[in-house]
């Protein structure tokens, strides 16, 4: 169940036309707030001279100047990193960086399922034993008062980069690390202008202090890190608005040109090679490649693909994690199965408004992409947690309007690790707090019935007379796409279906020809043709369905969002209609 809105739309008072962009686009990012010439100009042609300075990160410049000192006096330092694809590119950037910089310093990632996430009691143990005097952590650390204190109880400092959420008491005050510097734009005390960046961002921020301090020019800031703070940006789903953008937009630029032997490497192994690599292909195909490492064996295994300057060598890497991610994707799907059928077994949707479900023989490695694809199914707070030695490890994942760290934090009682944001969450439990817990966070959701009702945001109402190649060409100018800029969602209404295919082994490709009485536009739906058929049955008669099927002249009209994509085939171009969700008009119900 769903329900369509338009988006506000504000009467636009810029002038299109001398803008040079099409009316519709204007228009959307109007509603955008980006609502000024230099708004306009600065989100169309993004520039790295507007991103923000370093030096309103708290604490950077503390961790700078002990950095310095470790550095000159050939301290021993040691990051500690996470598994995912942000931590892994927050390691390499420092590493990469420190290194160039001459410091004595090495790495560890701990491992998903011996460790769990970020720095624990064994690597400072092994750190102790290693003769280490200084800790950086990246992508983590924030949460770890009680392993950063044994750190500093046995002799070795802590610099703590990170992203996350800063834990709160009771009165909601910040429980913070006693470490040497806290570098985290979240802090109550941050004047960073925009909260919202990676690990990998924070990593790169206080290279880039570092670097300049030491007359290193900007280029080689650019090309050493930025494709590789965009990858972290995009794969830890930070929204692509404000520097981000800036970031993302720039390092694809680095990305295609890229002369690091380890993603060219997984850009061959992924088949790749003759793409012009966008947001989409990093999402979807090289981070949960990158991903593989930490899920499935050790993340060391992408980190050593990144620093690999041997090609040949960087693609045995790069091929094996394809492997690796093969094998990811079959424990997933088979896990999300087992969890999709316990929903519907015992109508869990009927009782809880959060689903918290458990299944010992699920690996824990992809809990959290299982938890993002039932969230996504059934559009409700789903946290999905697997046995993990002698305990529960969970991995949620959130719904618009619901902030998962906060609603969880209210039931840490029962938690003996927990941390996340607003929108994803991590957090392990002794098995005899699991019904608990499960009670616990569904009493004190407040989530309403309509809460859980997925909500249909649309850019604009359109004639598809006006959805030509002009219109899909000024939606590309808006790349990239992804977190906090969707790709402009589109809507028409009342339009028949002139013709009518199902494509796929699984008949799951349905492509169309739909129009109204100006104008036919081609346009595909991915959907299994059985349940396009039973929904469209619930309006029409088998007469109908029948004509439709055999390609006749029907009766059937349906509303339809979408995106308009250039689809081009034997050097000729043509208007395509993506859909993203259709309905029966009104008119026909």
């Amino acid at each position: 169940m769903e329900k369509w809105f338009l988006k506000n739309t504000k009467d636009l008072t810029l002038d299109y036309e001398k803008l040079n962009i099409n009316k519709y686009i204007c228009n959307i990012l109007f509603n955008r707030d980006i609502d000024t010439e230099e708004k306009l100009e600065k989100f169309l042609n993004p520039n790295l001279e507007d991103l923000h300075t370093p030096l309103l990160l708290p604490d950077l410049i503390k961790a700078a100047n002990i950095l310095i000192n470790s550095v000159a006096t050939n301290k021993k330092i040691r990051i500690i990193g996470d598994y995912d694809v942000d931590g892994v590119m927050s390691t390499y950037i420092l590493y990469k960086g420190l290194s160039y910089l001459k410091a004595n310093v090495d790495y560890r990632i701990p491992n998903r399922v011996s460790d769990g996430y970020g720095i624990n009691l064994r690597l400072i143990d092994e750190a102790r034993t290693d003769g280490i005097d200084l800790i950086i952590t990246c992508d983590n650390g924030i949460a770890a008062r009680d392993e950063i204190q044994y750190a500093v109880e046995n002799g070795i400092g802590v610099i703590v980069t990170d992203h996350h959420e800063v834990p709160v008491d009771t009165e909601k005050k910040e429980l913070l690390p006693n470490a040497l510097a806290i570098v985290d734009p979240k802090r109550e005390s941050s004047k960073y202008p925009f909260r919202e960046i990676c690990g990998a961002t924070v990593a790169y921020k206080l290279i880039t202090y570092l670097y300049k301090i030491n007359g290193i020019e900007d280029e080689k800031l650019y090309s050493d890190f930025l494709e590789f703070v965009a990858i972290a940006t995009i794969c830890d789903v930070m929204p692509l608005i404000d520097e981000n953008r800036v970031l993302v937009f720039k390092g694809l630029e680095y990305l295609n040109k890229t002369k690091n032997s380890g993603i060219k490497a997984i850009i061959n192994a992924a088949d790749l090679s003759n793409n012009l690599i966008s947001a989409y292909h990093i999402g979807f195909i090289i981070g949960p490649t990158i991903n593989s490492s930490g899920r499935l064996e050790s993340a060391d295994i992408a980190v050593k693909l990144l620093l690999e300057e041997d090609y040949n060598v960087a693609l045995k890497y790069a091929t094996y994690l394809r492997e690796l991610n093969s094998k990811r994707q079959k424990l997933t799907d088979d896990g999300f199965e087992k969890i999709d059928k316990i929903v519907n077994e015992f109508n869990l949707l009927e009782k809880f408004p959060v689903l918290i479900l458990r299944d010992k023989e699920i690996d824990e490695s992809v809990i959290g992409i299982i938890a993002g694809r039932i969230k996504e199914k059934y559009n409700r707070p789903a946290i999905i947690l697997t046995t993990s030695k002698d305990e529960l490890k969970g991995s949620g994942r959130s719904i618009e309007g619901f902030n998962l760290f906060e609603h969880v934090s209210a039931s840490k009682e029962l938690l003996s690790r927990f941390g996340g944001h607003a929108m994803a969450c991590g957090l392990s439990l002794e098995e005899e707090n699991f019904k608990k817990f499960v009670i616990d966070v569904n009493n004190k959701s407040n989530l309403t019935k309509e809460d859980l009702i997925k909500k249909v945001y649309i850019d604009t109402q359109i004639n598809l007379s006006d959805v030509d190649i002009s219109l899909a060409t000024d939606i590309e100018k808006l790349n990239p796409f992804g977190n906090g800029n969707s790709k402009p969602l589109f809507a028409t209404r009342e339009l028949s279906i002139r013709k009518f295919n199902v494509f796929g082994k699984n008949k799951n490709v349905i492509k169309m020809v739909i129009g109204d009485s100006i104008t036919q536009r081609d346009a595909i739906l991915f959907e299994n043709i059985d349940e396009f058929l039973d929904k469209i049955s619930k309006y029409y008669n088998q007469d109908e369905i029948y004509k439709l099927k055999n390609n006749m002249t029907n009766n059937i009209k349906l509303d339809i969002t979408y995106i308009p994509e250039i689809n081009s085939f034997r050097g000729n171009d043509n208007i395509e209609l993506k859909i993203s969700h259709y309905r029966v008009s009104e008119g026909v119900k």
